[in-house]
């Protein structure tokens, strides 16, 4: 059984607990059906959260990371919507300056600051993203899929308080978006099944589990956030933007202006761009061997509401339901069968 969601006092830990939970029978069929991860998995506690083995020798420094109140920070649980909110973001912070976003590459303007400790043998990559981070000229914009306990210790006491921007969406999108992305990039190999069974105990891939996760920043009680809703960025993007644009600060623009940033952030625009579609990393995945895609696999791949509707059966769909329906016992939140 998944644990259940967290409705605890948000404590600052004197260290990180860590449980190996490489034996666990599920993560023994996750691992099976992985060409890495060959170190096993932990879950780190008191928070719960799943990880690779390979990260917790990078949990002091995350702990300790030196924040600014500056700062901007794009927290979700991976597949909500992130890299949309990331150019959104980018594009108000540097002044709408198109040219740069279609020629530069996303990753390249903004860090993914554990990105250095969410990956095992397979890739041979040698960037320090956390330092990276650290070196970055303010005003920063750094990316994380990071839980909120797990956040640097400055941003959970309030020593220092940067603006976090928030995205989630609805559950059964997630997972369906997540499988494809653990086989497009991680090379998962077995089947949908399987994948919405390790999504709904937290067991698929790492930074579960996800209702746990978006949970933990409804009750943080972190008072400088901008909750963004993915179902309703598709709905009514201008409104998301001008929201996301009083939040930040960044609230003198023109109509044209707004017009050119809601084509930019279209889905087509989106899927074929280069600096914008990440379809450098599919690639290289693919080149090293850790991919389960057809060819012609994308990472910018439907962007629509409601793709799950393809994939669940009726029992799968109502366990997700009662998943749903906890974390709005706990926040509130709403997740519409849309």
């Amino acid at each position: 059984m998944a644990e259940p969601l967290l409705s605890q006092r948000y404590i600052i830990e004197e260290k990180h607990e860590i449980e190996d939970i490489t034996s666990n029978n599920l993560i023994q069929e996750l691992m099976h059906n992985l060409p890495g991860y060959k170190n096993g998995f932990i879950r780190v506690k008191p928070s719960g959260f799943v990880f690779i083995s390979e990260t917790q020798i990078h949990l002091e420094r995350i702990r300790k990371f030196e924040v600014r109140d500056d700062d901007i920070w794009i927290c979700t649980f991976p597949k909500c919507g992130t890299t949309w909110t990331q150019e959104l973001i980018w594009c108000l912070m540097n002044n709408f300056d198109f040219k740069t976003a279609n020629s530069v590459n996303l990753d390249d303007r903004m860090v993914f600051f554990e990105y250095c400790t969410i990956l095992d043998e397979v890739f041979d990559f040698s960037t320090d993203t956390i330092q990276q981070a650290a070196d970055m000229p303010s005003p920063r914009i750094i990316k994380t899929h990071l839980p909120f306990q797990m956040l640097p210790d400055q941003i959970r006491t309030r020593e220092k308080t940067p603006k976090i921007v928030h995205v989630y969406r609805n559950s059964r999108d997630v997972c369906v978006s997540h499988y494809h992305h653990w086989k497009i990039l991680k090379g998962f190999s077995g089947g949908f099944d399987l994948w919405a069974k390790l999504f709904l105990e937290g067991l698929g891939g790492y930074y579960g589990p996800f209702w746990k996760h978006v949970e933990s920043y409804y009750c943080s009680q972190y008072d400088n956030i901008f909750f963004v809703k993915y179902e309703d960025m598709k709905k009514d993007l201008r409104s998301t933007i001008v929201a996301a644009s009083n939040f930040i600060g960044c609230n003198k623009f023109s109509e044209n202006e707004i017009l050119q940033l809601e084509h930019h952030l279209s889905f087509t625009n989106f899927q074929n761009t280069p600096s914008l579609n990440k379809q450098h990393l599919v690639n290289l995945c693919d080149k090293v061997g850790c991919s389960n895609q057809n060819e012609g696999a994308v990472f910018v791949r439907k962007g629509i509401v409601g793709d799950w509707k393809n994939y669940f059966r009726h029992d799968m769909s109502e366990n997700f339901r009662q998943r749903d329906k906890e974390l709005s016992d706990v926040t509130g939140i709403v997740m519409e069968d849309v």
